[in-house]
């Protein structure tokens, strides 16, 4: 790659601003501004000047040699104050050398995969940890960047490859003189599918550290759901009035809950309204619960149940509702059971208002979204859809193979070949592919 690029890493407005610079013209660019020492991977002290001398900031700059950068290529890296004039002057005179072009997004990232300092997967993980916002997400992404998801795709692929190996020996041989077990090929290529299946559903289930756990907040109204989600978010989000219907959409909020990402939604209290506007409101209310991963039915403890609570018990989905008893601060009309149940759901009591029971509900829904431990190898829907492509090659491998036809399982197996290396990019992968993988990432990475 011959262009040099540049680009900003940081964002505009902090303390600090860097600038990256990579290609064969880092180093005579940073001669050319830079007034410090110029040594490979040590940080020199001095000043960014322009062409008449005129100092724009002080600053300190370290130089990497290619290939010991993070793309591999040569590479410097500027530290500025963050000023947003600073950092408009800098890459002004960047540009003015006529020795680089501004940085597409992610090109520094694709430069690092196309000279081979990481894989596709490995590229994927940064952008994925950049963007993670709970504890989960960046174990995950943390994982995927060193390697671990390599490591797994690189061994499922050398199984592949070794049954192909047998298989097209047998398919080509004119002499009848190679051995050929079948039925041991067939239980080699479904002992790999059945680790892609393994990968695929664990997969599947992170789809939350994706995502986030859709936690719909259902119930009847003033039963306390846009206090509670306050109350959950440590901050005024919903507005709270003791007049029924105030909810007449729903509201909602991210945030970290036992290293997940929980998005919260407060809707509109349930109830019989001749409302219009009312009734859109609680029909978004039903579909939420329908489409979320957990549903807190809010129930209010100082006053007996009313119709519309008795409908929302009686057609709850046990497997995904908890019930909060809220107003525990208040004196009691109803209560959880013995076994810490209410009415056949499992149930906690809380107090939006003195915070009382709140920590449990937090993990209370921790624990229904990702029972256990959450520690998928995949969580890229990509990934996903590569290990799918490959395990039905796989399925139609075993079937070409029972059937006597082992020239189709030798085409099958390349295709189960091809789907695991598009995760990794271990052959050339298509450049439509890169190009489009990169393109999601931000400018400087």
């Amino acid at each position: 790659m011959e262009s040099t690029v540049f680009a900003l890493s940081t964002p505009v407005g902090g303390a600090i601003a860097i600038m990256r610079i990579s290609g064969a013209n880092a180093r005579p660019i940073l001669e050319k501004l830079f007034t410090g020492r110029i040594e490979h991977r040590r940080a020199g002290f001095g000043r960014i000047a322009d062409g008449e001398g005129e100092t724009v900031d002080t600053c300190t700059a370290v130089f990497f040699e290619a290939p010991h950068s993070y793309t591999g290529e040569d590479m410097a890296e500027i530290s500025v104050h963050g000023s947003y004039a600073v950092v408009r002057r800098l890459a002004e005179l960047i540009g003015q050398t006529g020795l680089a072009r501004p940085a597409e997004p992610g090109e520094f990232t694709k430069r690092a995969y196309l000279n081979g300092k990481m894989d596709l997967a490995e590229s994927e993980a940064v952008m994925d940890l950049i963007a993670s916002t709970a504890e989960r997400q960046r174990r995950a992404a943390a994982r995927q960047l060193e390697g671990r998801l390599s490591a797994v795709i690189g061994s499922l692929y050398e199984r592949v490859k070794g049954v192909l190996a047998e298989t097209a020996a047998f398919v080509d041989d004119d002499t009848d003189e190679i051995e050929f077990d079948i039925n041991e090929a067939i239980n080699k290529i479904i002992a790999v599918k059945d680790d892609i299946s393994s990968l695929i559903e664990s997969g599947l289930k992170a789809r939350v550290l994706r995502e986030g756990v859709r936690t719909a907040i259902i119930g009847s109204p003033n039963v306390g759901k846009s206090s509670l989600l306050n109350a959950l978010i440590k901050r005024e989000r919903a507005i709270v009035t003791e007049i029924p219907g105030t909810t007449r959409d729903t509201v909602e909020e991210a945030v970290s809950i036992e290293g997940l990402p929980v998005v919260f939604i407060d809707t509109a209290g349930i109830r019989e309204t001749d409302d219009a506007v009312e009734r859109m409101g609680i029909e978004r209310s039903l579909k939420e619960r329908h489409d979320a991963d957990v549903v807190l039915l809010l129930i209010d403890r100082s006053r007996a149940t009313l119709p519309e609570d008795e409908e929302l018990i009686a057609s709850a989905d046990a497997g995904k509702t908890l019930a909060v008893i809220t107003k525990s601060d208040l004196p009691a009309v109803l209560a959880p059971d013995a076994g810490g149940s209410f009415r056949g759901l499992p149930a906690v009591k809380v107090s939006a208002l003195t915070g009382e029971g709140l920590t449990e509900l937090r993990k209370r829904i921790a624990s229904m979204a990702a029972p256990g431990e959450l520690e998928p190898e995949v969580t890229n829907v990509r990934h996903i859809r590569a290990l799918e492509q490959a395990k039905s090659a796989l399925e139609a491998a075993c079937t070409g193979l029972s059937a006597g036809t082992p020239d189709t399982a030798v085409f099958e197996l390349r295709e189960a070949m091809t789907g695991l290396a598009s995760i990794t990019g271990r052959e050339d992968a298509a450049e439509d592919l890169v190009n489009t993988i990169f393109s999601s990432f931000c400018i400087g990475k």
